[in-house]
């Protein structure tokens, strides 16, 4: 906590709160997502632009294809069906994931994980009426376990099953010690991470209706979103801050006036995909930017065990609650595999057009692995009769929140996503999720999984397998156990729609054309645009202080690189999770070999610097050689710049060597070619050395002329 933050008692407690309306009992929705942004059909009329829909409906009119019924005889003499699974030779030849000893938390002793009501968790009159209009009437086990241990003020690092209610397990304690802040000085008391815009969102509404009948303030800092916006309501100094972390960074560095000093809490939801490679080191800066008094919250479906993550973030004592495993499923959640053999490869769309024509028909969530494979389902199912609204990073962010919005209101069918709506997202009603494209790790698996069978409901996940997804197909049979099912699709059906996606193409076709041409034409507009703002507004523009960025275009495509490779290292020797008595061993080696070099004479520490630039160098002529190999062009693997630097160094060091009167050779055209690093250094230091015996010699030969002046009586005759 920050040194002003002291408990006062609460107005809201004093407020008036006798009598609950009649219209009370109804409850709310926690999530809303069409008030965020506006709507997609003005984006378009002022982008110039028209809707993937509208193409679609134009082109079908124009040319309608004939498209298989679900209902016919035939098809309903051979349906799908749904068979117990039976693991095959080779799934079984894989080796099991390592698992590390001992956990970094102990389970917390005499936590409970039970309450019969909110009254019971000494929650202030607001939240228990805001509770009462959600529908909120028992807490669930992370709920009973998080909320009086972080009213208490202690660090929590908790995990539970997806749909278990981990939103309010967070948000009610925080609001609570809200209610106690000092009013009269604004500072952001509370900021909330997440991965996703989306997840940040649906937060941040879930937190205005628990706050809705206090006066605490809410704030909403994410990416494609108006800057200024959100930058005035940061100056006004709320209480609460959600946020992504990248664009949270870019504020407190550019604004004026935005600060963490007074940060009481800080929370990070969805914590383990915060600490992976991709966001670390923006949660490293926020978090060097954050009072060191505060306390910290970490909470996800699957929490990490490593102990060098989590100790970067100065948890102090905190206590590992766990309500649920971590891999577990909801028990109302009937898994599925469809097993697609390497001759069915070509047909993946048309197995899934069968399975959602007829089998799965509505509140169905598809997971796809690209952007572009998202896009082309969404014009396949737009083509194919069928209502789908497809959801990714290459949309706007105005396009994002309609499509959560019309498939929140059951206006379509499908939700064609990407592994960015695999977490945290609550959308009541999800019957099925189909991985599409099967996913990396089974880690993924159960963020993807918990999008259905949320809250005791019950719910399907059908995932989609290859031969070459073997291991993750063993994990999971492993985790779902008997449960696990394997689900035939009909042949003939998937025949007649490889046959009408066939006859799509050039429909598929005209509609990527079409949408090209309009992204050409965007960025005309938008280059115009800029140019007459350069023009008409110059003087304002530069008058303005540059913007710094945390991380660079550049910077974040090498962290890409780098999560896809360390993925694919993942995926060959297993997730092995390091151990505490490991990483402490290897801190002791580490500072050892330091001290030890330290402690060494300077001749052989300049010795052991010498020798891991040769090594460093040869690796380099390694890799210069290896690069020669690839392209003819470069002859000598060496940059000009540096063969430039060392001429220069080298006529340096004759001058050098004419000034202390020595005779130099000119170079003949052998000499002209770039020499190592440690011929470099000989050369410079025998010059260096030459210089001193010059400068010795010529007082030794001073000295004698003036003691010879001197002695002159000696050859006087005695």
């Amino acid at each position: 906590m920050g040194s002003g933050f002291v408990f006062e008692p609460p107005s809201d407690e004093e407020l008036e709160d006798d009598i609950h309306s009649g219209d009370d009992n109804a409850s709310e929705s926690a999530w809303d997502f069409a008030a965020y942004s506006e709507a997609v059909a003005e984006e378009h009329a002022r982008r110039h632009t028209t809707s993937v829909d509208q193409k679609i409906h134009k082109l079908r009119q124009q040319r309608a294809v004939s498209l298989p019924n679900p209902n016919d005889s035939d098809s309903d003499s051979e349906s799908n069906k749904q068979e117990d699974y039976k693991a095959e030779k080779g799934d079984d030849d894989e080796n099991d994931v390592v698992e590390s000893d001992k956990p970094f938390f102990a389970a917390a002793e005499g936590v409970s994980y039970q309450a019969k009501s909110f009254l019971e968790l000494n929650l202030s009159r607001p939240l228990l009426r805001a509770c009462e209009a959600l529908g909120y009437s028992k807490p669930t086990p992370i709920q009973a376990a998080c909320i009086p241990l972080a009213m208490a003020g202690r660090d929590i690092c908790a995990s539970a099953i997806t749909g278990s209610g981990k939103t309010a397990a967070f948000s009610l304690p925080t609001l609570e010690r809200l209610l106690y802040r000092p009013k009269r000085v604004p500072a952001i008391r509370v900021l909330i991470l997440t991965p996703t815009r989306e997840l940040a969102v649906q937060v941040h509404s879930m937190i205005e209706k628990l706050a809705q009948f206090t006066d605490i303030r809410c704030c909403l800092i994410v990416g494609g979103l108006s800057n200024k916006v959100q930058e005035a309501a940061l100056r006004s100094m709320p209480d609460v801050v959600v946020a992504t972390p990248g664009r949270m960074i870019d504020h407190l560095r550019n604004s004026m006036s935005v600060d963490l000093d007074d940060l009481a809490v800080l929370i990070l939801d969805e914590a383990d995909r915060l600490l992976e490679l991709g966001f670390n080191a923006e949660i490293q800066e926020l978090v060097r930017m954050c009072s060191k008094r505060r306390q910290t919250m970490l909470f996800s479906a699957t929490m990490t065990e490593e102990v060098a993550e989590l100790v970067k973030l100065s948890l102090k004592k905190p206590l590992r609650l766990s309500a649920d495993p971590s891999a577990q499923r909801p028990a109302a959640l009937t898994e599925e595999v469809v097993r697609i053999r390497r001759i069915r490869e070509a047909h993946y769309e048309a197995v899934l057009l069968a399975l959602c024509s007829k089998t799965f028909t509505s509140k169905v969530i598809i997971f796809s692995g690209t952007k572009l494979a998202a896009h082309r389902l969404k014009i396949l199912f737009g083509l194919a009769g069928l209502k789908a609204a497809e959801f990714h990073s290459h949309l706007t962010q105005a396009q994002r929140l309609d499509s959560l919005e019309l498939f929140r209101k059951q206006e379509v069918d499908f939700l064609i996503a990407t592994d960015v709506a695999a977490r945290g997202l609550d959308i009541a009603g999800i019957r099925t999720v189909i991985n599409y494209a099967c996913p990396r790790d089974l880690t993924t698996y159960v963020h993807r999984v918990g999008r259905t069978a949320r809250a005791g409901r019950e719910g399907y996940a059908v995932t989609f397998v290859t031969d070459n997804d073997r291991s993750l197909l063993k994990a999971i049979a492993k985790k779902a156990g008997s449960r696990l099912k394997s689900r035939i699709v009909a042949e003939d059906s998937i025949n007649k729609w490889a046959q009408t996606i066939e006859q799509m193409e050039d429909q598929v076709a005209t509609i990527l054309q079409e949408e090209k041409e309009e992204m050409a034409l965007r960025k005309a507009e938008m280059e115009a645009a800029k140019a007459e703002n350069m023009i008409e507004h110059r003087e304002e523009i530069f008058s303005r202080p540059k913007k710094t960025w945390f991380i660079t275009e550049k910077e974040k495509n090498l962290i890409a690189k780098e999560v896809k490779g360390s993925s694919e290292t993942k995926k060959k020797s297993g997730n092995v999770i390091v151990s505490a008595k490991q990483a402490e061993d290897l801190k002791l080696k580490e500072k050892r070999k330091q001290e030890r070099e330290k402690n060494l004479p300077r001749k052989k520490r300049r010795k052991l610097e010498a020798e891991r630039e040769m090594l460093e160098e040869e690796n380099e002529s390694d890799d210069s050689e290896g690069e020669n190999k690839k392209s003819k062009k470069d002859k000598s693997g060496i940059p000009l710049v540096n063969v430039a630097y060392r001429k220069a160094k080298a006529i340096k060091a004759g001058k050098k060597a004419q000034d202390g009167g020595k005779n130099i050779k000119k170079m003949g055209k052998k000499a002209a070619q770039p020499q190592s690093r440690t011929d470099e250094m000989q050369e410079l230091f025998q010059t260096d050395m030459s210089e001193k015996r010059g400068k010795k010699n010529l007082q030794h030969v001073q000295k004698k002329s003036r003691n010879s002046f001197k002695s002159k009586s000696r050859y006087k005759r005695r």
